[in-house]
């Protein structure tokens, strides 16, 4: 599912612009849960202190199919976003990392260690591993890591009376089974032991996703055309079309949808202990669907490796390009040179 802490934000900036900033931020900073998300100093490379509530900063989207503090042992990290705001804080670079992305995963000293699938360092260290690996492979800092419920984000998700997409061509996720009483759009098939069952289907054109379905939407894999490079855009659009839903002053107005929304905006998150949710909401106030750019991070080849299964090799060179930019803050001009996802449409 994808990670919806940008909704979350957006949603608290725009409830801002209608309702005062101060008293619904408060109300949103206390119901977020908190853990220790960021690598300890000794762990880090000699992370400091204080942390970043200004421009620019990188944040870390993490999603993961069991509600979670980030712990050791807590399951793979099913979702890994990295977002950029620049310096003006007008603008966020969404950039989806596939799972299967095969990396130097940070040892328990905080050091690069043998490569392995990206979603393997949650597993092996938390939520804290997870960030040294991702500062050990882009050369930045993530300032602020955030882990997302899924049962939150379809509980958002039918809060705003669900979302529609545009999907480019037919598919049935053959991995899919539904009961015979469901009441989304299957196609017949069959399972691992064959016997015949429905599976969900997703019909070219515009759709309609309620937070069932969506979950569905964003966990298909196989049977697209482009694997997980085509889940990463699904997970995108849905994210867009979600932030534009929350954005909507139909719903920004109605008082009791307000306090619905920023309650279960704030519920489905875990942040860290000392991420200071109601001044970065303020940084952030500015923020809206129209502002986020969507990439993926660039892949050069799908491999095979022995004791790990599937994995997509990253580009080197234009991973390089990719994080340079961020770390000069300068992503506009990277992506003027490679155009960004189109998320008003999937697969």
């Amino acid at each position: 599912m994808v990670l919806a802490v940008v909704v979350a934000v957006l949603a608290t900036g725009s409830v801002a612009a209608v309702a005062g900033l101060h008293a619904l931020t408060g109300r949103y900073e206390k119901q977020v849960n908190r853990a220790d998300l960021l690598p300890t100093p000794a762990r880090s490379g000699g992370r400091t202190e204080p942390p970043k509530v200004r421009g620019p900063l990188n944040l870390l989207l993490i999603g993961s199919d069991s509600r979670t503090k980030g712990e050791p042992g807590d399951g793979r990290s099913d979702v890994v976003i990295l977002v950029h705001v620049p310096a003006g804080t007008r603008r966020a670079y969404v950039i989806s990392i596939p799972r299967d992305t095969y990396l130097p995963i940070a040892t328990a000293d905080g050091e690069p260690g043998r490569r392995d699938k990206v979603n393997a360092a949650f597993a092996r260290g938390g939520a804290p591993r997870l960030v040294q690996t991702l500062d050990d492979f882009t050369g930045s800092t993530v300032d602020w890591p955030v882990i997302v419920d899924f049962a939150g984000v379809r509980k958002l998700t039918d809060l705003v009376g669900g979302v529609d997409v545009v999907i480019d061509r037919t598919a049935v996720d053959r991995y899919r089974f539904l009961p015979e009483d469901s009441p989304y759009p299957s196609a017949p098939c069959t399972d691992p032991q064959g016997r015949s069952r429905r599976c969900v289907l997703f019909t070219a054109g515009k759709v309609h996703l309620d937070g069932k379905l969506a979950e569905y939407y964003v966990r298909q894999r196989r049977g697209l055309p482009n694997d997980d490079f085509d889940r990463a855009k699904r997970h995108q659009q849905y994210l867009r079309a979600l932030a534009e839903k929350v954005a909507d002053r139909n719903v920004l107005t109605d008082p009791r949808a307000l306090d619905r929304l920023v309650r279960a905006a704030a519920g489905m998150l875990t942040v860290d202990r000392r991420m200071p949710v109601q001044r970065l909401a303020y940084t952030l106030r500015s923020l809206r669907p129209k502002d986020l750019t969507f990439m993926t991070l660039p892949i050069a080849e799908n491999r095979d490796v022995p004791g790990v299964g599937a994995v997509m090799v990253p580009d080197a060179e234009r991973c390089g390009e990719l994080f340079a930019a961020l770390r000069a803050d300068r992503l506009d001009q990277y992506v003027s040179r490679y155009p960004p996802n189109d998320v008003s449409h999937g697969r």
